[in-house]
């Protein structure tokens, strides 16, 4: 802990003196002052981290001292010194504001408690303090990084609907911020300094995950525990449907049933939700409740996956290549031609998280001041965003198999496309088909881009 500051101001010479003798062993900076007056002239001066004050003083007395501390420098601790006779003062003086008072004649070591306790709790709360400002600062909308058309959409819908409260549906492939998303709309929002809770729904069993999110004999559920601020539900694809009614329930009534207190408490939640599937195809084939879908789906937001946005790449580079350089103490400048163009002919299937981890270690394996392709993955260099077909998960209920392949046959003949700028004739022959064939399939097929 770095010194601290403590005002003393009492008119007992001798016992001022001597709280000031013991308060400077223990390590602490002590200013004396004989009056209130005196000592709210020195509180201006130089404000203390602590104020140590008697009570009954000329000029300008304890009670009235503690007010215009309180008034001007809410972030000074007062801790009152009094006599037998003035404790009732005290404990009134502890309801405008007073931390704790130090009885007469002193105990050295109930005073050297008081202190240490009371600088600790200020200490903590400093650091909370600059914790929340971190936080503030980190998730402002400035650090959604991306100049595409499709975060710039983001971003403004994200503004809009910042100080409202209703529910908003994340989705997109892992890896591409829906957290920070979600992190992002409540450390703007007047919520900002209420609890951020998040549950990921793949990561539990029911049985641990009906706890989990409503709690059980040995604690809070992250509903209760995210009471008055924002719940963030990841994978919500993946909760049971005796539990999707459990959760639609909450929503409905704003509150939550506590079975073993028989209780019901109410809730003030803003519920944020993420998916990496289409929940609403996923409604459709019965595995997600239609009702609780249209509750969390009040405003929908996708993000794209990086594939799709390969503009955004070169300002996320730039925005990680600061934020490495400094983390590693580091002063790479650029990254050279050819190893920008294995970057923006990746595929990058783990999207901006695997983005990162590459510039990662490529600003740690980096000696000079360049990047060059030496550094990065041996996958980086073989893989190419046309030789590469996106394999979907099969999720637990399983897959229609007919959407999926006709998702794999329009990738396939929107690359031949790409690679022949929309030329039918050479596309077929490179995909093995008559003309005909092709230009029928382009007509069936949903999604086959121009070119």
């Amino acid at each position: 802990m770095e010194q601290r500051k403590i005002l003393i101001a009492d008119d007992d010479h001798i016992e001022k003196e001597s709280l000031a003798t013991i308060l400077h062993r223990e390590g602490y900076e002590t200013i004396t002052a004989g009056d209130g007056k005196e000592a709210w002239e020195k509180i201006q001066q130089s404000p203390p981290d602590l104020v140590l004050t008697d009570l009954k003083m000329p000029y300008l007395n304890g009670l009235e001292l503690l007010s215009e501390i309180k008034a001007h420098y809410p972030e000074i601790e007062v801790v009152i010194i009094t006599g037998y006779a003035t404790v009732e003062s005290a404990i009134n003086a502890m309801k405008v504001g007073a931390i704790d008072y130090i009885s007469k004649p002193f105990n050295v070591e109930e005073v050297k408690i008081i202190i240490k306790k009371t600088l600790e709790k200020k200490e903590l709360q400093e650091e909370n303090i600059q914790l929340r400002k971190q936080l503030k600062e980190y998730y402002q909308f400035k650090n959604i990084i991306g100049s595409s058309h499709a975060i710039q959409e983001v971003v403004r819908i994200l503004k809009k609907i910042v100080n409202g409260m209703s529910p908003v549906l994340i989705t997109g492939e892992e890896g591409n911020g829906k957290e920070l998303l979600a992190k992002s709309l409540h450390y703007n929002s007047p919520r900002k300094d209420r609890p951020f809770i998040t549950v990921n729904c793949g990561a539990f069993q029911q049985d641990q995950m009906e706890r989990e999110i409503f709690g059980g004999p040995n604690g809070k559920g992250v509903l209760e525990q995210a009471n008055h601020g924002t719940l963030f539900i990841d994978e919500i694809e993946s909760l049971p449907i005796p539990l999707q009614v459990r959760l639609l329930e909450s929503l409905k009534d704003n509150m939550i049933r506590v079975t073993e207190k028989n209780q019901r408490i109410p809730l003030n939640i803003r519920y944020i939700t993420a998916s990496t599937v289409d929940l609403g195809r996923e409604t459709e084939l019965g595995n997600f409740r239609e009702d609780l879908y249209y509750r969390l789906s009040v405003i929908p937001i996708y993000i794209p996956p990086l594939r799709d946005r390969k503009e955004d790449i070169p300002l996320l580079l730039n925005h990680f290549l600061k934020q490495l350089n400094k983390e590693h103490n580091k002063k790479i400048r650029f990254i050279d031609s050819e190893a920008m163009d294995d970057l923006m002919t990746h595929t990058w299937q783990g999207n901006v998280t695997e983005l990162y981890n590459v510039i990662q270690r490529a600003v740690i394996l980096t000696e000079g001041e360049v990047i060059n392709t030496d550094v990065f993955p041996d996958r980086l260099n073989e893989v190419r965003e046309e030789e590469v077909l996106v394999i979907p998960k099969i999720p637990k209920h399983g897959i229609n198999l007919k959407e999926e392949v006709e998702k794999f046959e329009t990738q396939l003949i929107n690359h031949a496309l790409k690679r022949t700028n929309g030329a039918i004739t050479l596309a077929s022959e490179m995909l093995k088909l008559k003309r005909t064939t092709l230009v029928e399939k382009t007509k069936r097929l949903k999604d086959i881009a121009e070119y």
